[in-house]
């Protein structure tokens, strides 16, 4: 389901007339409705704010809808630091049924009588997927082989051989059960495809099984109910500040301007010269994956870096975000 952040130029034409179009910096919380791309559904983002930068961190299945993270001016240089955030997914797991794609998007490949299995089968399988697990990616995907996309290699009539790879499942929460159709939500990191928990589920199970109605309900701090459908953007007022993408991980704050512009030509600071801000509820609840990456604020509280602790205490500039 996740893909590395997108980044084009708004399109020159479409929108509010000609000329430029909305300024603003920051982030936008974007509920991604099913039937378009990610990268088609930065096209109101991008007529509304014509002429800035829009990237995307996360990128969602066409068929799957909810929270999208979009960068617009500035804050798209903070999407890399998005990327790693974890996930949580509700979806359907429909029993009976499987299909070259993992979802009910795809084509049939096997149906089987799934109505002798039980909630509590369902349940004691479950447990096989939470922690560290392998996971084999579905050949449907936007993973690149040679520059080229899986899916488009396969749908050219490619034969595509993918890797497993490591994923964490944190929760995995039955959330009803009803006419073969089991509904779950989860919590897991980047790089996790729902699809192929769905198919693994079914291969548990020996009925098969296929993903529906995939939603993804928050990345990191983010929360889908914070998002604005594409066709609803009106201008800034949408945007979160560009400090809210530092809201997953440490923050120091500098003593002094004088600290301030040292930072901004690249110098270090030393321990001497910040102070760690208060953590928010959301970064103590993600401590498990907090490294020594943090947010570097002004006095005044503007985000003007990221940065990295030394294990000395000394505060390394990695981004600078503001004019020195």
């Amino acid at each position: 389901m996740e893909g590395t952040p997108k980044n084009s130029p708004s399109p020159s034409r479409g929108g509010r007339g000609q000329g430029m179009g909305v300024t603003g910096d920051g982030l936008l919380l974007l509920d991604k409705p099913v039937g378009v791309s990610s990268f088609q559904a930065l096209y109101p983002v991008k007529r509304i704010f014509r002429g800035r930068k829009i990237g995307h961190a996360g990128t969602l299945d066409p068929a799957a809808s909810g929270l999208l993270v979009v960068g617009v001016g500035s804050g798209t240089r903070l999407l890399e630091f998005l990327e790693g955030l974890p996930k949580r997914y509700r979806f359907e797991v429909r029993l009976g049924v499987t299909t070259d794609t993992y979802d009910l998007e795809g084509q049939t490949l096997e149906t089987k009588d799934a109505s002798h299995v039980t909630r509590e089968q369902l349940e004691a399988v479950l447990p096989k997927f939470r922690g560290t697990i392998s996971q084999m990616p579905p050949v449907y995907s936007a993973i690149k082989i040679q520059g080229k996309r899986a899916c488009d290699r396969v749908r050219a009539g490619e034969t595509v051989t993918l890797s497993p790879r490591n994923v964490r499942i944190d929760r995995l929460e039955l959330l009803g059960f009803e006419s073969g159709i089991a509904t779950i939500e989860m919590d897991c990191s980047k790089g996790t495809y729902v699809r192929t928990i769905a198919h693994d589920i079914g291969i548990e199970l020996g009925c098969g099984a296929a993903a529906n109605n995939i939603r993804r309900l928050a990345v990191g701090p983010f929360k889908v109910e914070s998002g604005v459908a594409p066709d609803a953007i009106t201008g800034a007022k949408d945007l979160l500040p560009v400090e809210n993408a530092v809201d997953h991980m440490p923050s120091i704050k500098l003593r002094s301007d004088s600290w301030a512009v040292a930072l901004l030509h690249g110098n270090p600071v030393p321990a001497a010269g910040y102070v760690p801000m208060p953590r928010s509820e959301a970064v103590a609840a993600m401590a498990g994956m907090e490294d020594t990456t943090c947010g570097i604020f002004s006095q005044e509280g503007k985000l003007l870096a990221i940065g990295t602790v030394t294990p000395l205490g000394h505060v390394n500039p990695r981004k600078v975000l503001q004019p020195a």
